[in-house]
């Protein structure tokens, strides 16, 4: 098995911040590329975010939070420096004809004025590839706005569609955008180095949130069309019943159950031991079932609520419903499905030994030819003099002058607050 990833050899550059793009940067450092990701002195938000050890921020702060394992810095190399002074401008665009991709989820206006737009950094290298990761793209009347996940998701459309029945629009998730957002992120770069690849050119690459949510409402779009609506639902399905979550036995202990067929729910009768309420000839075929369906999931709730969650997720596959616990995270961190199929990896941040080794998630697929594994986190400027010595051809003296000057940086500010 080879012990270097499939984009060993591919350098990144990347002015990144928050979630959407250092989630998708960090499947490109994972799968062996060398990402460095520039940070501003100014803008340490991300590592200000937690969480940090016992809850308590450290000494050292700024290399102790969680979330730089998770997505942040994980795999990365690390140079802190200002591009906004004319050194630091220097020096990024003499990293430019050594890298392969640049990377930023500024508003559409910022890499212009820093004088890294796509093309004059094609200037400086023609084979270069740049993606922008913005809300709403580099074009139309919404591109110079600004956004959040929680924004993004109700302007793509989600919010509108989800709810619980007969309520208010709500936010369909905490960070799904950021995800769906990153995940795409990895796959056009994909795309984009292949496509040089067979041409030996770079591309520019446009890429939004809205246009990412908008892909997952396609139905919606279509429906629209024909004059089709639907109320919001929550749990519920619009012909599937029983469809929902039900309480289990424990405090805060919960399950999905789904029946699609009557088949289903016959297998479903047997497992609860033949109920005489189950019998009712108003759940006998999937179109009843659903126009009874509140009366149906109280029922159903009052059986679920005497049962183990885990067992009785099992004892439904076994006899074919489909059925899944609502696992916690703290479930998730000792899942022996997870750990036989090796996706949870233990990692010991050394920017924080006294927390030891902790698991973090992996990667969702398995390539045998291509091993991943979480080997570094990028303390702040941790990697400065390596990069700038090996990239961009400074001495050790102007690397010094550099960081004298407030250029460079090892660490906050001094006047930085801490979190």
């Amino acid at each position: 098995m080879s012990e270097k990833g499939v984009l060993d050899g591919v350098r990144v550059l990347t002015l990144e911040q928050v979630h959407a793009l250092p989630w998708g940067t960090g499947f490109l450092a994972d799968l062996g590329a060398d990402v460095i990701r520039v940070e501003s002195p100014d803008h340490l938000q991300d590592r200000k975010a937690g969480p940090f050890p016992d809850g308590k921020a450290g000494e050292e702060w700024w290399n102790e939070g969680g979330n730089l394992v998770y997505y942040g810095t994980r795999n990365k190399r690390s140079l802190c420096m200002d591009v906004t002074q004319p050194r630091g401008k220097e020096v990024f665009l003499k990293l430019v004809e050594k890298t392969d991709i640049v990377t930023d989820n500024f508003r559409p206006g910022t890499m212009q004025r820093f004088g890294f737009d796509h093309d004059s950094l094609s200037a400086i290298n023609p084979r270069i590839i740049t993606l922008s990761s913005t809300a709403y793209g580099y074009t139309g009347p919404w591109r110079r706005a600004g956004s959040r996940a929680r924004t993004v998701d109700a302007a793509c459309g989600l919010s509108y569609l989800t709810g619980y029945e007969g309520g208010p629009s709500m936010r369909a998730s905490n960070n799904y955008m950021d995800h769906s957002v990153g995940n795409n992120v990895a796959y056009a770069l994909l795309l984009a180095l292949y496509q040089r690849k067979k041409t030996g050119k770079g591309m520019r690459v446009d890429l939004t949130m809205l246009e990412t949510g908008v892909s997952a409402v396609g139905p919606a779009i279509l429906e629209a069309q024909k004059g089709i609506t639907r109320d919001r639902l929550g749990c519920a399905h619009w012909w599937k019943a029983p469809h929902n979550v039900y309480p289990a036995r424990d405090d805060d202990r919960w399950i999905v159950i789904v029946v699609s067929s009557d088949e289903e729910w016959e297998r479903l009768k047997e497992v609860m031991g033949f109920p005489d309420w189950a019998r009712d000839p108003r759940f006998d075929t999937a179109l009843s079932r659903w126009r009874n369906r509140h009366e149906l999931d109280q029922l159903l709730g009052e059986w679920t609520s005497r049962q183990d969650d885990l067992e009785m997720a099992r004892d439904l596959q076994e006899k074919g419903v489909t059925a899944g616990a609502c696992i916690t995270a703290r479930d998730l961190v000792n899942d022996a499905h997870l750990q036989e199929r090796e996706y949870l990896w233990e990692f010991a941040n050394p920017q924080a030994p006294e927390v030891g080794a902790r698991v973090f998630a992996g990667r969702p697929y398995r390539d045998a030819g291509n091993p991943m594994t979480l080997s570094k986190v990028a303390g702040l400027g941790q990697d400065n003099g390596t990069i700038l010595t090996e990239l961009a051809g400074l001495s050790q003296s102007e690397i010094d002058g550099l960081e004298a000057d407030g250029v460079i940086f090892g660490a906050p500010r001094p006047d930085e607050p801490r979190p």
